[in-house]
């Protein structure tokens, strides 16, 4: 039953964070600007817990309201047409646009669905996020920007459209989408605003579009080399266009002026910019005027060492969205390789249960994708081991065992061929399929009949796998055979004691019984993983014990994939561990539990230590599902 006091709470902990903005221009621009662009809206309302989405279609000033597109989930178009309360929020070039108390007051249909129109909110709050800021530059100002390299046969002239602690966005007359391929490097980039700042540096072109109805061409670039001056500049120039759109913005008018944009002769001697050289001597009347220019340089000088600061925390961020990417791409290809092994064991599976022959050449093949893309990055195929559905307990048990094998055997310097383990693991239970249900499923203490016919499935794989094919991996049999065995003899098929186990048969039995113990079953919520470890380090007559410890260190204490709570409150799963403690390095932060809500999603790498002041330390691990958060979140 949907309840509105979670929701009212949140709206009372909602405060604002950055500028509030009143007047209906001010709004109006900050709409249009998410309308323009084609911003996700995400809408939160009062009476329900959840998040919908939707766009905006329209903006009218002189009406003061706007039209939005249809709310998803469809649930959330019956709130809208009940004039729910609800609040917004948006993400657009770096910065957070929100509020709160509106409602919808009136319904129509566009292509046959439904959309909404909606009062201006009596107040946006528009919040920069971590100085990840692109300032655009005023229109009907020219900030001339001259562009030399050996591609160009004469310098290019052209016109600064925005620019950022990362790069610029720069407009010339004509077509470059020839003669400036993407990725090109320009050696000299000469930015000159009309107060005689001036910014020099390399830059590289990721992209070119050409505007056929105007000829002209927009490269949009990264700075490339800066040295520390430069970055100053940049920084400066930055804040201060973000400093006149903030107070064009809160004013209402266009009567503010940034100091950047104030015309002066390029000879002028009083055009001096706070990066000009201050040791050239100066004639003995203008002493005076330059203790003055001093001081206003060492205020100018104290906002610089700010602006650089926010420099770095730009191009941080930079890099971890490159690395977000590069995360997500190998995650969807991961994926294919991991649907399709679970989709093998099951085949397999199938075949043995109709008691047909055996092909085992597809489970290799997608046994030595598996290997390849542990090589490439074990991390993100270990979240994946994660995903997991009670339904499909066996075969995904499979897949993750060879895995999280192969993974364990390459920490402790295995030489092998990774991709025989893997297809080991694969394999190594496909006799289950054999079991009835009312055993395989069975919440309660099997009894001996029953553990006798469970203990039988390790003979029916090795008869069926060696029916199947004489050219099987040593591996293979061994992990068949030695997964089940404990060293003080207590294990199947044979009651091998420990002298008589390999390292390979020991890494095995406690591989397979971490991942059974840690899974969730229809019947049963699976173990957080250091209850698991415990448990295995408190059985040390079944288990080695070094080698308990060497897999607890390969996987860590709270290993990839882990739910976890922050001393701030917010919950994160970890996505990479430090290689030498094995504690967490890149955690994504997504849910904040005093607001009982998702965030989007963000990125912070516990190993440095600024970040443990911006969200945090981690508390203790959590259970996602307590939270309704779907692990996929994770690479999302």
């Amino acid at each position: 039953m949907a309840t509105d006091t979670p929701n009212r709470q949140q709206e009372t902990q909602q405060q604002p964070q950055g500028q509030l903005l009143t007047k209906p221009e001010s709004i109006y621009g900050l709409l249009n600007r998410l309308r323009e662009h084609h911003i996700p809206v995400k809408l939160q309302f009062s009476t329900v817990e959840g998040s919908y989405s939707t766009i905006i279609l329209k903006v009218d000033l002189k009406g003061r309201f706007f039209i939005i597109d249809q709310v998803t989930p469809n649930w959330g178009d019956r709130l809208m047409a009940k004039s729910s309360t609800f609040s917004f929020e948006a993400f657009y070039d770096g910065c957070r646009i929100s509020s709160t108390k509106i409602r919808a007051v009136g319904k129509g249909v566009q292509d046959g669905q439904a959309i909404y129109k909606i009062p201006f909110p009596d107040e946006l709050d528009y919040f920069q996020r971590r100085q990840f800021y692109r300032a655009q530059i005023r229109r009907g100002v020219d900030v001339e920007a001259v562009l030399t390299s050996p591609e160009l046969e004469e310098p290019a002239i052209g016109v600064l459209k925005d620019i950022s602690a990362q790069g610029c966005q720069i407009c010339l007359e004509g077509d470059y989408q020839e003669i400036l391929a993407n990725q090109a490097i320009i050696e000299n980039c000469l930015i000159t605003f009309p107060n005689q700042l001036t910014i020099n540096s390399s830059i590289q072109i990721r992209h070119v579009g050409y505007d056929e109805k105007q000829d002209c061409s927009y490269l949009g670039s990264l700075f490339a080399a800066l040295d520390p001056m430069e970055e100053r500049k940049i920084s400066y120039a930055v804040a201060e266009i973000q400093r006149e759109v903030a107070r064009r913005s809160n004013d209402g008018s266009s009567r503010y002026i940034s100091p950047l944009y104030e015309e002066k002769p390029a000879d002028d001697d009083d055009s001096t910019t706070p990066f000009t050289d201050g040791d050239s001597e100066k004639p003995a009347s203008r002493k005076k005027e330059n203790r003055k220019k001093e001081t206003a340089e060492k205020e100018q000088e104290k906002e610089l060492t700010e602006a650089e600061q926010a420099i770095r925390s730009g191009i941080s961020e930079l890099k971890q969205q490159k690395e977000k990417a590069k995360l997500q791409e190998l995650f969807k290809e991961f994926r294919i390789y991991h649907t399709n092994a679970i989709a093998s064991v099951k085949g397999l599976m199938a075949s043995i249960k109709q008691k047909q022959k055996l092909k085992l050449e597809p489970a290799y093949e997608i046994s030595e994708k598996l290997a390849a893309a542990l090589e490439t990055n074990p991390y993100v195929l270990l979240a994946l081991t994660t995903l997991r559905d009670p339904q499909d307990y066996l075969a995904q048990h499979s897949v993750s065992f060879g895995i999280l094998l192969a993974h364990f055997a390459r920490s402790i310097g295995y030489q092998g061929n990774l991709a025989d383990i893997i297809y080991s693991g694969l394999l190594h239970d496909i006799g289950k399929a054999t079991l009835p249900s009312a055993i395989l499923l069975k919440p309660d203490k099997l009894t001996p009949i029953e553990s006798n016919k469970l203990q039988r499935h390790v003979v029916s794989t090795h008869k069926a796998l060696t029916a199947a094919s004489d050219s099987l991996p040593k591996e293979v049999l061994g992990v068949t055979l030695g997964n089940t065995e404990r060293l003080d003899g207590s294990g199947y098929p044979r009651q091998l004691k420990s002298d008589k186990l390999s390292g390979l048969a020991r890494m095995a039995a406690i591989v397979d019984a971490y991942d059974a113990m840690t899974t969730d079953r229809n019947y049963a919520k699976g173990m957080l993983p250091a209850l698991a470890f415990k448990t295995l380090m408190n059985s040390d007559k079944q288990f080695d014990r070094t080698l308990v410890q060497r897999f607890i260190k390969c996987i860590g204490l709270l290993p990839v994939g882990s739910f976890v709570r922050l001393s701030s409150n917010k919950l994160c799963f970890v996505l990479t561990l430090n290689p030498e403690t094995a504690k967490p390095a890149l955690v994504r932060v997504i849910y904040d539990a005093d607001k009982k809500q998702l965030i989007p999603p963000d990125d912070f790498d516990l190993s440095d230590p600024s970040v443990e002041r911006e969200i945090g330390s981690i508390v203790r691990p959590e259970d996602p599902s307590r939270y309704f958060v779907n692990r996929l979140l994770m690479m999302d």
